[in-house]
C-alpha cells in the first residue's frame, strides 16, 4: 500500500486481557504508527471499551468496539472476533462473566499442576502481570514464570509446561464456533474468523458462513502475503468481508506490533457499509 494511504488495525489486545499495553498506550502506539482506525479485541472482555472511547477523542483515532471469543472445532481452538458490538448488552456481559470464571478456574488448576511438578507460584502473583484478574490465563502464567526466571522466555514456558500435552496443560472449556458467531450476531456485531491460516483447512469456512460468519481476517502477522492473497480471493469469491490486524499483545513478542499489519481503509469502509445495513 502507498505510504500516505489510510489504514486500520482491527485486532489489538490490552492489559485488560493478555496484552502488555494499557488502553492509552495502544492509542499512543497507533498514533505514532499512523493508524486511522483501531479495534480493541480483548479476549472474553470489553473492559477496555469505555476508556477507549475517551482516548478516541484525545488521539483523534477512529475506534471500533470489539471482542475476541475462543471456540473449539475438531479439538482445535478457533477465535472469532466481534466488531461493532453492543458492549453494554446485559445478557452478553453475563456470558462474558461466565467465560472469565472458567478462565480463572483453569488458571488455578494450571498453578496446582505446576506445584505438583515442583514449581511454586501463587495465583495472587498474577496481579503483577495483569490489569484484570478475571481474565487471567496461560499467557499471564507464562509471563510470571519468565519474570521469576523459572524459564527464560514465554515460549519456553509453553514448550516445557503450558502447551498442549505438557505437564501443566489443562483443557479449557470452550463454546462451539456456531455459538461464538451467534453471541456476536445477537449483540449486533460483525463476526470475523481470526487468523484463518491457523485452521490448516479452509473447507469449514463456507459452512460457518451459512451459520452467520461475516468475514475473514486476511491480514495477520502469521500470514505471509501469499496466504493473505489467498484469503482475500476466498472472501471476494464468497461475499465475505475482509479484515485484518496486528494481533498486538504489546511488548511480549518481537512481531505483531501496531503498524506491522496495515489493513487498507477501503476494507474498513466495506465493513462499515455492511454494518449500517444490519
Amino acid at each position: 500500500m502507498k505510504k500516505d494511504e489510510k489504514w486500520a488495525d482491527l485486532h489489538i489486545h490490552t492489559v485488560k486481557s493478555d496484552g502488555t499495553f494499557t488502553v492509552e498506550e495502544v492509542f499512543e502506539n497507533a498514533k505514532k504508527a499512523g493508524a486511522a482506525a483501531i479495534a480493541i479485541t480483548d479476549h472474553d472482555t470489553v473492559a477496555a471499551v469505555d476508556e477507549a472511547l475517551f482516548f478516541e477523542k484525545k488521539y483523534q483515532i477512529e475506534f471500533i468496539p470489539g471482542v475476541e471469543l475462543s471456540a473449539i472445532h475438531n479439538k482445535r481452538e478457533v477465535h472469532i472476533i466481534g466488531l461493532y458490538i453492543n458492549w453494554k448488552d446485559k445478557e452478553f456481559l453475563e456470558r462474558l462473566t461466565k467465560f472469565q470464571k472458567v478462565r480463572v478456574e483453569r488458571a488455578k488448576k494450571i498453578i496446582k499442576r505446576l506445584k505438583d511438578h515442583g514449581i511454586k507460584i501463587k495465583f495472587e502473583e498474577l496481579y503483577e502481570i495483569t490489569d484484570n484478574m478475571n481474565n487471567a490465563g496461560r499467557l499471564h502464567i507464562a509471563r510470571l514464570l519468565s519474570e521469576k526466571n523459572i524459564v527464560k522466555s514465554v515460549k519456553e514456558a509453553f514448550d516445557r509446561f503450558l502447551g498442549e500435552g505438557k505437564p501443566a496443560y489443562v483443557e479449557k472449556e470452550r463454546i462451539t464456533v456456531n455459538d461464538a458467531i451467534e453471541i456476536i450476531k445477537k449483540i449486533g456485531g460483525i463476526a470475523i474468523l481470526a487468523h484463518p491460516s491457523h485452521l490448516q483447512t479452509d473447507e469449514i469456512i463456507l459452512k460457518w458462513k451459512e451459520q452467520g460468519l461475516d468475514g475473514l481476517e486476511a491480514y495477520h502477522p502469521d500470514q505471509p502475503y501469499s496466504v493473505s492473497a489467498k484469503y482475500i480471493d476466498l472472501a471476494r469469491e464468497n461475499n465475505l468481508l475482509i479484515s485484518g490486524g496486528s494481533d498486538c499483545h504489546g511488548n511480549q513478542r518481537d512481531y505483531g506490533k501496531i503498524g506491522d499489519i496495515r489493513l487498507p481503509y477501503e476494507y474498513l469502509m466495506d465493513i462499515k457499509k455492511y454494518y449500517k445495513k444490519l
